[in-house]
C-alpha cells in the first residue's frame, strides 16, 4: 500500500516528530493550566465579567490581596518549568517568546510585589503605622498588573498554539 501513491513517510519517523511536539505543547500546557490560578478572572470584550471580579475594587484590595499573598507562582518551581518548557524539543515560537517575555517580566518587578510581601509578613507596620507599606503598594501593584499581563500573554500564547 505504501507505493499506491500515498505518504511514504515512515510511520516512526512520524510517531517521533509528532511526540517531539507534544514534549512541549505539553510542558507549556502544563505550566500555563499552573499559572491560570494566579490569574484573575478576565472576560471577552462585550461579555459580563466573573461575579467574583465585576467589583473591582472589592476584589483588587480584598481577594486580591488574600490570593496573592506571597510569590510562589513565581518560584523556583516555575522556573525549573519555563526552562523545561523551552529547553523541551517541538516548536512553539509563539509560546516561546511570550515566555521569556514573562520570565523577564518576573525577574524585573517581582522583587516589587517580594517588597511588599516582606513588610507585610514581618509586621513592621505596628511600628510604623503602615507607612513602608503605603509606600512599597504602589509599586507592588505596578508589578502584579505587569505580570500579570505578561502571564495572560502567556496563557493566551499557549491556548492558541495548534495541537
Amino acid at each position: 500500500m505504501a507505493g499506491c501513491g500515498g505518504d511514504t513517510t515512515p510511520t516512526g519517523a512520524v510517531e517521533q516528530a509528532q511526540s517531539t511536539a507534544d514534549a512541549k505543547t505539553s510542558a507549556h500546557a502544563d505550566l500555563a493550566h499552573r499559572l491560570r490560578r494566579f490569574l484573575i478572572a478576565r472576560a471577552a470584550p462585550g461579555q459580563p465579567r466573573d461575579p467574583v471580579a465585576a467589583d473591582d475594587e472589592r476584589f483588587r484590595l480584598g481577594a486580591f490581596w488574600r490570593a496573592r499573598t506571597d510569590t510562589h507562582h513565581f518560584g523556583a518551581d516555575f522556573r525549573t518549568r519555563a526552562d523545561l518548557a523551552l529547553a523541551a524539543p517541538g516548536s512553539a515560537p509563539a509560546a516561546d517568546a511570550a515566555l521569556r517575555h514573562l520570565r523577564t517580566t518576573v525577574d524585573a518587578r517581582l522583587p516589587d510585589w517580594q517588597a511588599l510581601v516582606d513588610y507585610n509578613a514581618a509586621g513592621t507596620m505596628r511600628d510604623d503605622d503602615g507607612d513602608e507599606g503605603r509606600r512599597l503598594l504602589p509599586w507592588a501593584i505596578a508589578a502584579l498588573d505587569a505580570i500579570e499581563v505578561a502571564t495572560w500573554d502567556y496563557v493566551d500564547a499557549v491556548e492558541a498554539a495548534p495541537r
